[in-house]
């Protein structure tokens, strides 16, 4: 049901403040929403995304994989999304940009994972 919009008055000021955990449901659901584009995806019905975020240090996290497995909505328990957002490096420093995203394997995920952080 889209709203009509209204005319901001002269002099007034309209003000949007949310909780964190408002904020980690708009990050995620823009990401959602915009996959195809983030992600450089033809297809997104053919893809499951898993999310993560680190309010105390400030970092999110979305990993995207195909769902032609026989469990595709489950991330497999060799993927820890929070180490893995622990260990590893930004991959963008803007979404809007070019190379936003890195594609890694299985293996080069669970590599990510045991590195030690310094």
């Amino acid at each position: 049901m889209k709203k009509n919009k209204k005319e901001l008055e002269k002099d007034k000021y309209r003000v949007i403040k949310i909780s964190k955990e408002a904020l980690w449901e708009f990050i995620y659901e823009s990401i959602i929403d915009n996959q195809d584009v983030f992600f450089d995806i033809s297809d997104v019905t053919t893809i499951t995304s898993h999310h993560d975020i680190d309010f105390e240090n400030g970092n999110y996290i979305c990993l995207i994989k195909s769902d032609t497995d026989d469990r595709p909505l489950r991330l497999t328990e060799e993927i820890n999304l929070q180490v893995l957002l622990n260990n590893m490096e930004d991959t963008t420093e803007s979404l809007y940009q070019d190379n936003r995203y890195k594609e890694f394997s299985l293996d080069e995920i669970k590599a990510l994972q045991s590195k030690k952080q310094s």
